[in-house]
């Protein structure tokens, strides 16, 4: 008899304890849990705020819920959105590489806002629950995206993500399994994003997840009110794999591991605020300046070898006037600046003597971007850099994992680091001791009776 996702979902959220997750498990969720609330905060500084705002305050009224990095109050609805969307808007945030999902800018952003909406209803959500409710999400999230085999049409981070939250809300709520099961139905009912806005590079690309995170947190509201939602949302023959994923999914990975494995585990830091498929190149060219000790005018030419999906989705070429979410998928304009600069933060997508600088430009034109057809459409590496130098002599670089994944990770002195510079990009500067308060909370929040005392930090 043929199982049905959902009931594995639902069995995998009800039965989950947080006593199931081992040492590793709860530090992974709390390093990652920092590590999203940096990237939300310095998020507040990200494009097309200032409209968001206007809008989503048009469409729900309330001062409830905060926003990361402006600490403004906001209804719960416009808060997730706007939340969402800053963590997600810089490209800063973690993701799960084989899964293809960015899973907690959904995640966070709507558990938070329910966090403190429960928390003023008298019945405040303790730590150890907050970061059992995350690992579930994170599992939702991650095991359908790792199942999915077929090309992206839809943006996984904001598809399986929706699913994610809606996951860590029932068990924040503690729903019952048909509650879980009708959870996860209405919220494929308002499953959204598409690929399009990632292939222009425009704004509203983040703001698909926060669409989701929205749907979720609705979802909720629905399921509380006794609404009844589809039973087959995965499997059916309408369902999330046929139509979502083009029918090409392989279960057997997460039928042999939920419940005994993790997937926070799995997620991989982004060392810098572009497109992770980004990374391999800068990842190579950060070798090419430290062990090879180059310089540009060594390089004649860069040519890297990438699989179908890195190819597709970074390799767009770079174009007149570059605008910041286009450059940050930008592999050429990535790599190239990282050589010219010597580093790659927030201004180098914002600020246009970073992108009109014109030996970033002209040094883009010697890396070319091959599609290598005999790997896998999903996968990020292996990755092969040819690199030809002035003298003729090459070098050749093979990248099996890229900086930032947890076979590669970042040490806890650099994710450290990285908050700390999210928090001191925030619209509103963050105070060095209020960053280190963030820090001692988020790292020992399993001690906390109540996560959202988080915001009397600030």
């Amino acid at each position: 008899m043929k199982i049905e996702t959902a009931d594995l979902f639902t069995k995998h959220i009800a039965n989950s304890k947080f006593e199931d997750l081992d040492n590793k498990t709860i530090k992974n969720l709390k390093k990652f849990l920092l590590d999203t609330i940096g990237v939300g905060i310095a998020g507040s500084t990200g494009a097309n705020l200032t409209e968001l705002k206007k809008v989503a305050k048009s469409w729900s009224n309330g001062s409830e819920c905060t926003i990361l990095g402006t600490w403004e109050n906001y209804s719960r609805d416009a808060t997730t959105l706007i939340n969402a969307y800053q963590i997600h808007c810089l490209e800063f945030d973690c993701i799960h590489e084989g899964a293809v999902v960015h899973p907690m800018a959904a995640i966070l952003s709507a558990t938070l806002s329910h966090c403190e909406i429960k928390n003023r209803n008298g019945s405040p959500v303790s730590g150890k629950d907050f970061l059992l409710s995350l690992a579930l999400g994170i599992d939702i999230a991650s095991f359908l995206g790792i199942s999915a085999k077929g090309e992206l049409k839809f943006f996984r981070p904001a598809t399986a993500s929706g699913f994610g939250a809606i996951a860590a809300l029932s068990k924040i709520e503690n729903f019952l399994s048909v509650e879980i099961n009708n959870a996860l139905g209405i919220m494929y009912s308002q499953t959204c994003g598409n690929m399009q806005s990632h292939v222009e590079g425009v704004p509203i690309l983040g703001l698909q997840v926060g669409f989701n995170a929205k749907a979720a947190l609705a979802s909720m509201d629905l399921t509380i009110a006794g609404f009844p939602g589809p039973k087959r949302v995965f499997n059916g023959e309408h369902g999330y794999f046929n139509l979502i994923e083009n029918n090409q999914f392989d279960l057997e990975y997460m039928k042999e591991n939920i419940g005994k494995h993790w997937m926070v585990n799995e997620l991989a830091h982004k060392p810098y605020p572009s497109g992770r498929l980004t990374h391999g190149l800068v990842h190579a060219i950060k070798d090419l300046k430290t062990k090879h000790q180059l310089k540009k005018d060594n390089i004649k030419s860069i040519v890297c070898h990438v699989p179908p999906g890195v190819h597709k989705l970074v390799s767009r070429p770079v174009v007149k006037d570059l605008t910041t979410n286009y450059s940050k998928l930008c592999a050429k304009f990535v790599g190239a600046s990282f050589m010219i600069n010597d580093h790659l933060d927030i201004e180098t997508f914002t600020d246009r003597k970073y992108l009109d600088n014109q030996e970033t430009l002209n040094f883009s034109k010697k890396i070319t971007m091959l599609k290598n057809k005999e790997l896998d459409e999903k996968v990020l590496t292996p990755q092969v850099f040819t690199v030809i130098l002035e003298n003729n002599k090459k070098i050749e670089i093979k990248l099996d994992n890229v900086y930032g994944h947890p076979k590669f990770p970042l040490s806890e002195k650099e994710y450290l680091k990285k908050f700390e510079i999210c928090c001191q990009s925030s619209k509103k500067k963050i105070k060095t001791d209020k960053i280190d308060q963030f820090i001692d909370f988020i790292l020992n929040i399993e001690t906390k009776s109540n996560i959202i005392d988080l915001f009397k930090i600030i």
